[in-house]
Formats: C-alpha cells, sequence, structure tokens
C-alpha cells in the first residue's frame, strides 16, 4: 500500500522535527514524508536525503506565511488543506504534530483507514458542545452562522493529531477545515476556534462522526501527564520499548522534550494534580469506590439488558457472590 505522513513545523521546532523523523527511521518507516517547513535551516533540509524514506518538503513562501497574520496559521490550520492535496494520491495518510516521536511501526493504522475508510483519530479529554454561544463558542461560526444548527456534544472529538485517514475520501472535509478560517479572513466572520475543534466541527455537522474510531490517548499522545501518573505511568518491557505501567504499548510519545522548561512545567503540573487532586488515600480512596460503582453499574446494565439472560442473583464461585461478603472462613 502506498502511504504517507504529513507534519508541519517551522524553525522553532528543529529539535523535535528531527527527533519525529529519526524516529521514523528507527521504527523502519517506508512511506513518503511530507513536511511543510517554514524558515526551516538549509543545514537540516540538506540531510532530508540522508533518510531511507522519501521526504517532500514544501517551504512556505514569505508571502503565504503573512498573509493571515502569522505563519501559525498555515503551519496549524492549512496542513489539513495539504494534506487533502497530496494525501488523495496515497491509500491513506498519517497527519502528525512536529513534537512528536514514532515508538512503534503503525503501518496497521495505515492499513483500516485505507481498506475500511475510517477515522482513526485519538481521543480528547474535554470534549465539545458545538452550534452553540455558550461558554464562548461564539467564535466556532462561521460567516456568521452554526454549522451545527442545534447544540450538540461530540462523543468523537479527537486531538489533532496523530490522525490516520484515507484522504480522497474525506478530500471536502479537510480542505474546508482550512476554508472556514480563510474564506472570510479578516472580517471576523470567520472560524476561529481551535484548528482541531474545525474538523471535528465539520464531522458533526456532516453526520460523519460514526466514521471516526477513537485511539486510546495514552498510547498515542499521553497528554495532561497521563505518562506520568500512577498505573498509567511509562515503563519498559522486555521488548525494549515503552509500554503504560498497565499494560498499553505506546506508539507515539507527544511534547517538547528537548525544552527543560518544558520537561518542568509536566513535574509541577503532576505533583500540583497530586497534592490537589488525589488528596492522599482518603480521596483516593473514595475515587477507587466511585469509579468501582461506575463500572459495576454498567456491567449490571449490560448483563440484564440480554438478549442471554442467567440468573443474576446467585454465586457462581464460593467467593462469588453478587450482593454480599463471603466471610474467608466460609469459603471452602
Amino acid at each position: 500500500m502506498k502511504n504517507a505522513f504529513i507534519v508541519s513545523a517551522c524553525q522553532k521546532y528543529v529539535p523535535e522535527l528531527a527527533t519525529l523523523l529519526n524516529s521514523l527511521e528507527q521504527t523502519g518507516n517506508k512511506h513518503d514524508v511530507h513536511v511543510i517547513g517554514y524558515k526551516l535551516p538549509p543545514y537540516m533540509t540538506a540531510q532530508f536525503e540522508n533518510l531511507t524514506y522519501r521526504v517532500h518538503f514544501y517551504d512556505i513562501p514569505e508571502e503565504e506565511a503573512r498573509m493571515f497574520g502569522g505563519e501559525s496559521e498555515i503551519l496549524c490550520r492549512k496542513r489539513y488543506w495539504y494534506a487533502a492535496e497530496w494525501g488523495k494520491e496515497y491509500d491513506s495518510i498519517c497527519i502528525l504534530d512536529a513534537d512528536m516521536i514514532l515508538i512503534r511501526n503503525v503501518d496497521n493504522f495505515f492499513k483500516i483507514a485505507a481498506e475500511c475508510d475510517l477515522i482513526l483519530g485519538v481521543t480528547l479529554e474535554q470534549k465539545t458542545v458545538y452550534g452553540t454561544d455558550e461558554d464562548g463558542h461564539d467564535h466556532q461560526r462561521v460567516a456568521g452562522e452554526h454549522m451545527v444548527k442545534a447544540p450538540k456534544w461530540n462523543d468523537k472529538d479527537m486531538c489533532c493529531t496523530p490522525m490516520f485517514i484515507n484522504a480522497a475520501t474525506y478530500e471536502h472535509q479537510l480542505k474546508r477545515a482550512w476554508t472556514i478560517f480563510s474564506e472570510g479572513y479578516p472580517t471576523k466572520t470567520n472560524f476561529r476556534a481551535p484548528d482541531q475543534q474545525a474538523f471535528n466541527m465539520i464531522l458533526v455537522a456532516q453526520d460523519l462522526t460514526d466514521n471516526v474510531v477513537l485511539l486510546p490517548n495514552m498510547c498515542f499522545v499521553g497528554s495532561n501527564e497521563k505518562l506520568l501518573k500512577p498505573y498509567t505511568h511509562v515503563t519498559t518491557q522486555r521488548d525494549g520499548l515503552l509500554w503504560t505501567e498497565s499494560g498499553e504499548p505506546i506508539y507515539i510519545i507527544h511534547g517538547q522534550f528537548y525544552k527543560a522548561r518544558w520537561r518542568q512545567c509536566q513535574i509541577e503540573n503532576r505533583h500540583g494534580c497530586a497534592e490537589g487532586y488525589l488528596g492522599f488515600s482518603f480521596n483516593s480512596d473514595n475515587m477507587a469506590k466511585g469509579s468501582m460503582n461506575c463500572l459495576y453499574e454498567w456491567f449490571k446494565k449490560t448483563l440484564n439488558a440480554g438478549p442471554i439472560v442467567v440468573d443474576s442473583k446467585i454465586a457462581y464461585t464460593p467467593s462469588g457472590h453478587p450482593d454480599r461478603l463471603v466471610p474467608m472462613e466460609d469459603i471452602v
């Protein structure tokens, strides 16, 4: 199959982009990589030819970079347009941020996107309600109107990247994520919400969210210090690759690891969360009880929904009564 990665970066992300490209090399990548770059140093771009995979480099001209107030709009928003334009020549593509590092080969995710026409994106913690001005959401309007006509909470909200997608199938949606911003600029009638909301909102408006398959955040992004937290923190196993402590294989990590301040900020955030959120064992115990109750209620609802019906009042093992704790001395 013919697949490709799409990534954008400016000179501020030179070490991160270098690490990303190196990680693709180390994981045996054979797919094309399209780099959208602004003021990347020539000594770096000259080394693209040293990679065993093919790199297509688009050097953003200054005129284009300044058209919409700054290169960040081209790098963040227009990458979707370029992903559609270049990506329709491939079976599927993966859009990446520059500060990502591949840990494992992701060929199977390309294959799913190509053969099933599904969009594989990473779950976003805080889902968005579209089609409303509440909570400052008026910046979602396009030409003064909401694309989503009635308020809708999107349970399929994705992070910006990584996203595996058949660009030929979703060319219109990808390009529209750029044009809803660019067509109204700078009259303040254009879409001004974050770029990740643009594509998510379009899928909601066009009833395409059922085509989204959410990938686990900790395995592809690890945002909000997930890989620093107890039980989900990063570790290694016998294969020498990164895993979570709870056993999930990590495919991609995301962050500005090169920057000492960023690294320290992550540690400080984690400390503040532990102090304020967990409150040591008292809050931790209560949180565990609440979570278990939530899981148990979901289990019971599913068990009792049928079509398979069993007696849900008896114990199927000596210690397995559903409603009462069996004393240890009574267990034979």
